[in-house]
């Protein structure tokens, strides 16, 4: 599920499941995957439903959060909207950005995601 939230919201979220209290871009809900594992090796071990499709998860984004991001990258909203469902799907994939080598992984990929 893809859901946008305003940044009250967004800030609970974070307060709750980060215990950060602040707003954010984007936030994901997903399956709990073994440390280290991400990409194919993270999708292959994922539960999959009886009839074989696969939920990821949930990706939350707050729009004005979103809005500000866009206007400072000089990128039409649409863009950095699917920038950050991208970053959403790959934490859901196991990756993350909280090493500098990490944080530039994601940004290629997102990047790359969205010349798709």
């Amino acid at each position: 599920m893809l859901a946008f939230v305003d940044d009250a919201a967004m800030r609970e979220l974070s307060r709750r499941y980060r215990r950060k209290d602040r707003t954010t871009d984007v936030l994901s809900f997903g399956q709990s995957l073994r440390p280290g594992t991400k990409g194919l090796g993270a999708a292959a071990s994922l539960k999959r439903e009886a009839d074989g499709t696969l939920e990821l998860g949930d990706v939350v984004i707050s729009a004005a959060q979103a809005a500000r991001q866009a206007k400072r990258r000089r990128w039409p909203l649409a863009t950095e909207v699917a920038f950050l469902a991208a970053h959403g799907a790959l934490h859901l994939l196991g990756y993350e950005d909280d090493t500098v080598a990490g944080y530039r992984e994601m940004v290629r990929l997102g990047r790359a995601a969205l010349k798709g």
